[in-house]
């Protein structure tokens, strides 16, 4: 920063003791910078999107539970068909940044509302209450109703409590012991297949697993549309699309339900 500063003959940052603050010119420099930085970004864009190979590097970024338990099972068919298209399959569970190219793709169960974006509805993700066998039949617990008073539920850390299914619990099972709080979809899976209580789980995993009985099915529970989404200037790049179209296509493993996509990109 000192360097910076020298070159430009100017003081960009105030020192504090709390830290580094902007002065009025070097938040004219950072806006100026910005500018530049998606110049650079949008000729990349550009370029890309008019490569017609199928073949290259396509980044997906995805949750865990989708990455592991739908794209992921699906992929040898898909990569046999396309071997020189090399996939990089993020799980994460905040948005990746799309301008920025953090990812080609993002499938995604929060729609975006910003960003010159494409997006496209490709079903919907049923989530369930589940048990484990034991812990279902020591309670005496059916597909049907619970008494979440006579229960105990694990649920996400505070920070993460508004995620898949959080409010849900937080509404209809007030009055249970919240046994352990987790910050992974693969942490909710294990205590809840251990017996620590009952949790929330999507049903395209949960359903096949055998160590897990539906206490409450999704109709009770909860839907959520599931959005594969891409930068308009990538549309155009042939190994994007074929990605794109293969994710599209695992669109009905995601509910145990008919629920159809959309059939185009808006």
């Amino acid at each position: 920063m000192d360097a910076l500063e020298d070159k430009l003959g100017a003081q960009l940052f105030e020192r504090r003791s709390t830290g580094y603050v902007l002065t009025e010119t070097g938040t004219v420099v950072l806006a100026k910078a910005e500018e530049a930085e998606e110049a650079v970004l949008s000729l990349e864009r550009e370029t890309i999107g008019a490569d017609l190979r199928l073949a290259g590097r396509v980044r997906v970024a995805t949750t865990e539970d989708l990455a592991t338990m739908v794209v992921v099972p699906a992929l040898p068919g898909f990569c046999s068909s396309n071997p020189l298209i090399s996939i990089e399959l993020l799980a994460r569970v905040d948005l990746s940044n799309l301008t920025r190219r953090d990812a080609d793709l993002a499938l995604r169960t929060v729609r975006p509302d910003k960003g010159d974006l494409l997006m496209r509805r490709v079903g919907a993700v049923d989530l369930a209450v589940y048990a484990s066998t034991g812990y279902a039949m020591a309670r005496q617990l059916g597909d049907g109703s619970v008494d979440f008073g006579k229960v105990e539920v694990v649920s996400w850390i505070d920070e993460m409590a508004n995620l898949r299914g959080g409010a849900w619990l937080a509404e209809h099972a007030a009055a249970s012991r919240i046994s352990l709080r987790v910050n992974t979809t693969r942490l909710l899976f294990d205590a809840c297949r251990a017996g620590m209580g009952l949790a929330i789980l999507p049903c395209f995993a949960a359903d096949g697993d055998q160590g897990l009985v539906c206490v409450v099915p999704p109709e009770q529970v909860l839907s959520i549309d599931a959005w594969l989404v891409m930068h308009r200037d990538l549309a155009r790049t042939a190994r994007v699309r074929a990605v794109a179209d293969f994710i599209v296509s695992l669109g009905p493993r995601l509910s145990r339900r008919s629920s159809p996509g959309d059939v185009d990109w808006h």
